[in-house]
């Protein structure tokens, strides 16, 4: 049986995080979406990240002129509001392959310079253009494991990887070479409300080729 007092914490969270969008994108970004790639490419749906859980997530990004941002899987760019909302310096970049989403993120980012939308595979892009790598679990397992064979085989350089809701398959950076854990924790509440209705774990990754 569901307990009604996270069930609540969870609504004013989404409350709360509809509200921000709207100050920063001039619309909700929340609403779920499926995936209509899920079973031809093993795409997951839309579903935008808590801006509480990005506080927790995100708490030891620093970004400066000098770094690239993309966020894979972008979604409608909850993680991109969330950033530009804190002034972040640098280029940003959201790739999404759904474009009913991608429409969106592309829709509301046009008014900040330092944003730019891509509709379509991420497997088509060059990852050496970027120095952080953002994921919320935009596909599936087996997928995410060739995702990252492809980035073990055309990196060139460091990234630091961010993978909010790993439970699934971050399991498989473990003891892989180049990828160093710098923290994993589970991720349930903050700041005094429930924002995910189950625990989610995340893992921040610093990978060398």
């Amino acid at each position: 049986m569901a307990n009604p007092f996270i069930a609540l914490s969870n609504k004013i969270s989404c409350a709360l995080d509809n509200k921000r969008d709207l100050k920063i994108c001039g619309e909700k970004l929340g609403v779920f979406v499926p995936s209509p790639f899920d079973k031809e490419v093993g795409a997951t749906g839309c579903q935008s990240a808590p801006y509480k859980g990005l506080d927790v997530v995100l708490q030891d990004l620093r970004l400066s002129s000098d770094d690239s941002f993309i966020d894979i899987g972008c979604g409608k760019g909850r993680v991109l509001a969330y950033l530009v909302g804190k002034g972040v310096p640098c280029k940003l970049t959201g790739i999404e392959i759904n474009p009913e989403v991608a429409s969106v993120a592309d829709r509301w980012t046009k008014r900040y310079r330092n944003i730019e939308i891509v509709e379509g595979d991420a497997f088509g892009l060059d990852y050496n253009d970027y120095t952080v790598l953002f994921m919320y679990r935009p596909m599936e397992s087996d997928v995410f494991k060739g995702f990252v064979n492809l980035l073990e085989m055309t990196l060139t350089h460091p990234v630091k990887f961010y993978y909010y809701a790993d439970g699934q398959s971050g399991y498989y950076l473990n003891e892989r070479p180049g990828w160093d854990l710098i923290r994993r924790e589970e991720l349930h509440s903050a700041r005094g409300l429930y924002i995910h209705k189950v625990p989610q774990r995340f893992s921040v990754w610093q990978y060398t080729p």
